[in-house]
């Protein structure tokens, strides 16, 4: 199995909260990538490494990143124990960005191998278990070859127009998917934050998604949500939820996030 941490993007939203803040107290911050941010006295991104170490059956990681920041963790790799990859989706601005779904595309090519999708802007709480995702994802397996897991998360109503929403039936399968609806638009109250396990036979599912969107504007294909509305009309996918996701957006997100993990 392979985890893919998606960390392309350019947190444009972040870096302008943190130019406005007038107390100063975070310009040192300005220009760090989003999952480099220290939560807890580590970079964000690290704290996955480690959930990744304590799944046996991940066998390799690789980092994608963007050109510009790709020196930044290089230095931050050659720090970890295991080894990392870090390859570039070759762009230097948020301009020229691929997208995450392209970039998921970029983090698992070579070997089709079980995947696991982790967004950079995403953190667990430390109660949160890997390994029960992943024995939950080698379960469904078992009885499909193309099962997939997302994870689901709760989201507060004044909130769910500002996330992807899920729609969950019989035995936790995903039979909807809504990109930041209005409240009103769905029952549900679970979002699906980019933490994917992708079966290695229904990685074809996003090789044919990037072909059939290359054409059309990058917001067709940017949030990762909208390549999972398409992958449940053409795979068995499933939810496994947890009670909490922290979502570095902003400043105010990333600030409540080390408040609240450093507190759990």
């Amino acid at each position: 199995m392979r985890a893919v941490f998606l960390a392309a993007g350019y947190g444009t939203r972040l870096d302008r909260d943190l130019q406005d803040d007038e107390s100063g107290q975070y310009s040192h911050l300005v220009g760090t990538p989003k999952p480099l941010l220290p939560v807890g006295g580590l970079p964000l991104v690290t704290h996955w490494i480690r959930a990744f170490d304590q799944v046996p059956k991940i066998t390799s990681v690789v980092v994608v990143v963007n050109d510009l920041h790709k020196p930044r963790y290089e230095a931050w790799a050659e720090g970890l124990t295991r080894k990392v990859g870090i390859v570039s989706d070759g762009s230097r601005s948020n301009e020229e960005r691929s997208g995450a779904v392209a970039c998921m595309m970029i983090g698992c090519e070579g070997e089709q191998d079980d995947t696991l999708f982790v967004a950079g802007d995403t953190l667990l709480p430390k109660d949160f278990s890997l390994n029960t995702l992943v024995d939950k994802f080698e379960s469904l397996r078992a009885h499909d070859e193309k099962a997939c897991v997302v994870l689901s998360a709760p989201v507060a109503e004044e909130n769910v127009s500002k996330h992807g929403i899920i729609e969950v039936g019989e035995g936790d399968r995903v039979i909807n998917f809504l990109e930041k609806p209005d409240p009103q638009d769905t029952t549900s109250r679970l979002q699906c934050p980019c933490v994917y396990l992708m079966s290695s036979g229904s990685l074809q599912h996003l090789k044919d998604f990037l072909e059939e969107t290359r054409t059309k504007p990058l917001s067709c294909r940017d949030a990762p949500g909208l390549f999972v509305g398409v992958l449940i009309q053409r795979a068995p996918v499933f939810a496994h939820h947890v009670t909490h996701r922290y979502d570095v957006g902003g400043l105010l997100s990333y600030l409540e996030c080390c408040r609240d993990f450093l507190q759990a």
